[in-house]
Order: C-alpha cells, then structure tokens, then sequence
C-alpha cells in the first residue's frame, strides 16, 4: 500500500510539472516547432513552465490552466523565436511574468 502511495504521488508531481504544450496552426511536424523550442529551454532551466508568449512585440493572452495552447501562426509565418529568462521577463514586462517570454517574429506580409 505504501509503494502505491509513492508511485501515485510521484506521478501526481511529475505531471504537475510537465511544460505546456504551444501547437500552430499548421499540419505535420511544424505543429510542434514553437513547442520543440520552448521544451528545450525548459528544460534548460531558463523558463518555466507557462512562459509569456509575445508575438511582435504584443503579448499573447492564454489560459495558463490548459496543457495545450494553439497558437496562431504557421511555421511559416515564423521569422525568429528567442526567449527571455526568468528574471528578464520580470522586468520587462510585469513583475508577474515568473515563467519567461517567448519572443516570436513573424514575416512582414505585403
């Protein structure tokens, strides 16, 4: 019984600390390129796990509960993605941004 109470609580905390999951609006494996960039950072220590997503400089507004947040843009659209770091997001945007920022470029359309 106390190895089940282990394992379940376990699981309870590595699942509560699983990133979220940001999808574009696009088809095959470019759903998951955002997503791909922000895994690896995370991973790195330098977000956390519901970063500030800033598209052009305009901040993306997201439910911060949902494990998936569809973003939207294609791959295409995509000019560069850097991030800020914990602490640099804080001060540039909002004492309450803990989690980091995205910074998402995207092309100029004519």
């Amino acid at each position: 019984m106390k190895q089940f109470l282990l394992i379940s609580i376990s699981v309870i905390i590595i699942g509560c600390t699983k990133s979220k999951t940001f999808i574009l609006n696009d088809s095959g494996k470019n759903r998951y390129y955002v997503s791909k960039f922000i895994n690896d950072i995370f991973e790195e220590n330098q977000i956390g796990k519901s970063p500030l997503i800033v598209i052009d400089g305009i901040p993306f507004k997201y439910d911060k509960i949902k494990d998936t947040i569809l973003l939207p843009l294609k791959k295409s659209d995509i000019n560069s993605l850097n991030f800020l770091n914990q602490n640099s997001s804080r001060i540039i945007y909002n004492e309450k941004e803990n989690d980091g920022a995205i910074l998402i470029t995207t092309r100029i359309k004519n």
